[in-house]
């Protein structure tokens, strides 16, 4: 234990004490500097917001601002053009560094195909309304044949083309519906 003492006190131990804190500081300061390099940190680009754009014109975009961008998933959405931008992550104003991935989603050209349900026919014309509706359709012109079901849905016509159910439609596709109602004659007949 003494010679520990003194080796402690030598100056022999105090100069590799010194060396081995000065390589210490250049390994941990070069690995800093070389990680400060690699990961290009403090270099950021502000990202835009690319919604409502044309994918054409965000592929330019990203490309000049040496960025790349990955196509998730597409929608239909029949209020804007095909190949437009609808959401992006990350999102406008994030803070990006150079050749990241923007994953992109986009509407696409054709509408999806949706099933006529079995449900709406023979049902009221509220209740066909109803589900028509939130299935995307569009109710087009309403018309009329005597039947013994008053207000209910006899038949679906896309197009002039009576359809069945099961039969699939594109979302936003136009329906006109013919609807049944009374005979006027029959009211007066049972009073």
């Amino acid at each position: 234990m003494g010679e520990f003492k003194e080796f402690i006190k030598s100056k022999t131990f105090f100069i590799n004490l010194a060396i081995a804190v000065v390589l210490l500081a250049v390994v941990f300061g070069g690995a800093s500097s070389f990680l400060s390099w690699y990961t290009r940190h403090g270099e950021y680009i502000v990202l835009p917001d690319l919604t409502k754009q044309s994918l054409k014109d965000v592929k330019g975009l990203l490309k000049e601002k040496e960025l790349n961008y990955v196509i998730i998933d597409s929608s239909y959405d029949e209020k804007l053009p095909p190949q437009t931008v609808i959401n992006q992550i990350p999102y406008k104003g994030a803070h990006v560094k150079k050749d990241r991935n923007i994953y992109l989603y986009i509407t696409t050209a054709v509408a999806p195909l949706v099933e006529l349900p079995p449900s709406i026919f023979e049902a009221s014309f509220e209740r066909a309304k109803l589900v028509l509706q939130q299935q995307g359709f569009k109710i087009g012109s309403i018309s009329t044949k005597t039947d013994i079901c008053v207000g209910c849905v006899l038949e679906i016509r896309y197009k002039g083309k009576l359809m069945s159910p099961g039969d699939k439609l594109a979302v936003g596709s136009r329906l006109d519906l013919t609807l049944g109602k009374s005979n006027n004659a029959d009211e007066g007949d049972g009073q």
